[in-house]
């Protein structure tokens, strides 16, 4: 609600334009030659390539023309028939027109209805996407699709052509309708030499590019807008000379609205006092107003309301702090500026720290557009230190920050034009901790409880994913999880999970599994592996050299405990051997006991650092390869009879 306001009073004077941007929205004639292609010259053995691309940005309508046309070449360029469109924030699609054209020319249209889902990308990147799949399409078909994005809020935007993608571009045509009242800037991906055509009287750019490689991806690498060919869009002022004056003059502009917002209130003093109670120390003075600005119902994380249904429900936006203490809800900024009004009315040094999100792209200076500060947290000195709080994100503990707003660039509005750096993650705040106790078969099966809980930011982020959906869903999403940790073909039921809403304790979940093959059999030898748990995201284990870095989104620890209980006339013959590794960023061990009739397994892993550049990728993969090798180890049962099993 804050961001809108101040957002009103940066550009109360915008007047918008309607006229001079008519681009055709039809289908582009197709020709022969393309329905005839059955191979790509400049890209031998291509699946698949992108005939044509266009994109239309209209900053003054707030809409966005998309258009894809794409020649299937191969079996497995099908797959390019299903289409994912991503919803960014209030972005809704319409005009979605989609058809196939089949080799000898004919033509099936789309007629069926997208639907709407919500696809993991990564811990802590849920996107909303509309999708589709064009019917009947083979080798030879091609495919293309045309819509419009709409955007739900009035402010000035920063935009971006994507020139590169993941097929090759034979034909692309992009342009810009950009609001005349403003100076429109541009920057562009390192190398990429094109420049835009201006049209002032029109207000637009256009570009039209040919012959683009397609980007190729790497395995665990930064987001993928950071290194694809690009131009970056954004609006400057004629009274701006340099990026230094611009971030200095615009933190101002946001200082002075953070200052009036927050303001200085009895009834705020009156609420951080009762809040306090008769504490005396400062640590948990700071830490029972927290709790209390955690109390509000925070609209940031609930769903989109139409204005019909906040007029309805009576949502009214808080003007001030005190409207929000007195609203008892309020969006994550409010939130955060409610903690800072309240430590302040307490003697705390407190201010608004704007964050720039790390979560599908990373901060650029050079782009002079203060929605790369996209989120808040707070800062406080306590006993001389400087404490980073974020009480704006739901279910975020004390002493904590999303992992988004970790270790990337910051404003202190206290000193607005200054940027300084958050702190970087730490893998002692997240941890996974898994322990099983398991029933071994003489076929190699095993059954039993798996009990995982989550701690720090892996908590944090189940707990907001979770909010998108039920309680069939969250249950889903954790089995899905754990078997993806599993052996292929495990079977895994949760019968319960706890912690959803307490952020100060850990978040529990407990299934019952059983694993058809996990221990092979050889003769009257039974080999187990060193390892239940293998996680198949974050190895890094190809040879070869590297291009981009290896990126994690977050520090973390693993701890895991398996007890296995041995089936009747076997025994331990040996145990895989102890296994460490330590590097500067990395530690691992694992080690496997017996006592009785019951194998131990202990595996500890944990990574503290986040992006890895090429020249220390060998270093990684070493690391992962000797944590491969201990996985892969084994211990070894040997058959004895059930009387020399009991003798002993």
């Amino acid at each position: 609600m804050f961001k809108r306001c101040i957002n009103l009073l940066l550009f109360a004077f915008v007047l918008w334009t309607v006229n001079g941007f008519a681009e055709d929205h039809s289908w582009v004639p197709l020709n022969n030659e393309e329905l005839k292609m059955t191979q790509f010259k400049p890209l031998p053995g291509a699946e698949a390539v992108l005939l044509y691309y266009g994109n239309q940005i209209d900053d003054v309508d707030h809409k966005e023309f998309l258009y894809s046309r794409i020649k299937i070449l191969t079996d497995s360029g099908k797959r390019f028939a299903t289409v994912e469109i991503p919803l960014v924030g209030k972005a809704s699609v319409t005009e979605l027109y989609a058809r196939t054209i089949h080799p000898d020319g004919s033509i099936t249209d789309f007629t069926d209805q997208p639907f709407e889902k919500v696809v993991l990308r990564g811990q802590g990147i849920r996107i909303r996407v509309r999708a589709f799949t064009l019917a009947q399409v083979t080798p030879g078909s091609i495919i293309e699709y045309r819509y419009e994005l709409h955007y739900g809020d009035k402010d000035l935007r920063h935009h971006e052509w994507v020139v590169q993608h993941d097929l090759y571009a034979v034909k692309e045509h992009l342009s810009f309708r950009f609001d005349k009242h403003y100076d429109v800037e541009w920057v562009t991906t390192p190398g990429f030499n094109k420049t835009p055509e201006k049209d002032m009287k029109a207000g637009t750019l256009r570009l039209d590019v040919e012959n683009v490689p397609p980007f190729e991806p790497e395995e665990q690498m930064p987001p993928e807008s950071v290194y694809k060919l690009y131009v970056k869009f954004f609006y400057t002022s004629p009274y701006t000379p340099s990026p230094s004056a611009y971030w200095y003059r615009t933190g101002q502009w946001w200082s002075r609205g953070i200052d009036y917002f927050i303001g200085d209130h009895k009834e705020i003093k009156q609420a951080a006092q009762q809040a306090i109670g008769n504490e005396t120390d400062p640590g948990k003075k700071l830490r029972k107003l927290y709790a209390r600005a955690q109390q509000l119902r925070n609209l940031s994380y609930e769903r989109e309301r139409t204005s019909r249904e906040q007029k309805q429900e009576q949502l009214k936006e808080a003007k001030n702090v005190v409207d929000v203490l007195k609203h008892g809800y309020g969006d994550r900024s409010d939130v955060t500026m409610l903690f800072v009004a309240m430590a302040r009315s307490v003697g705390f040094t407190a201010s608004v720290m704007l964050v720039s999100s790390r979560k599908t792209n990373f901060f650029d200076r050079d782009v002079l557009s203060f929605e790369q500060l996209d989120s808040q947290v707070a800062l406080v000195r306590l006993n001389g230190k400087s404490v980073f709080l974020d009480p704006g994100t739901r279910f975020c503990p004390y002493g904590l920050l999303r992992w988004t707003s970790t270790g990337t660039a910051a404003m202190d509005m206290m000193d607005p034009g200054t940027f300084v750096s958050t702190p970087a993650t730490d893998a002692r705040n997240s941890l996974i901790s898994r322990s099983a106790n398991m029933m071994l078969n003489s076929n190699g099966s095993i059954k039993g409880e798996v009990r995982i809980a989550f701690s720090g930011v892996d908590a944090l982020e189940r707990r907001l994913a979770a909010l998108d959906t039920d309680d069939a869903g969250r249950k889903k999403e954790l089995e899905d999880e754990l078997k993806e940790w599993l052996p292929t073909n495990a079977k895994v039921e949760m019968t319960t999970s706890t912690g959803w809403e307490n952020e100060d304790e850990g978040l529990v979940a407990i299934f019952n599994v059983e694993v058809p093959e996990y221990a092979s059999v050889a003769g009257k030898r039974l080999l187990i592996p060193a390892a239940l748990f293998r996680p198949k995201t974050r190895r890094v284990l190809k040879t070869g050299p590297r291009k981009y870095p290896v990126y994690y989104h977050y520090a973390f620890t693993e701890a895991d405990s398996v007890a296995l209980e041995l089936p009747a006339g076997y025994t331990t013959e040996t145990l895989s051997p102890p296994q460490s590794a330590k590097t500067d960023f990395a530690a691992f061990s694992s080690l496997s006991s017996s006592v009785k009739n019951r194998v131990n397994m202990e595996r500890t892993l944990r990574l503290n650092g986040v992006l890895f550049p090429p020249e220390r990728y060998q270093q990684l993969r070493d690391f992962f390869a000797s944590v491969q090798a201990s996985d892969d180890s084994q211990t070894v049962l040997h058959q004895v009879s059930v009387q020399a099993q009991t003798a002993n």
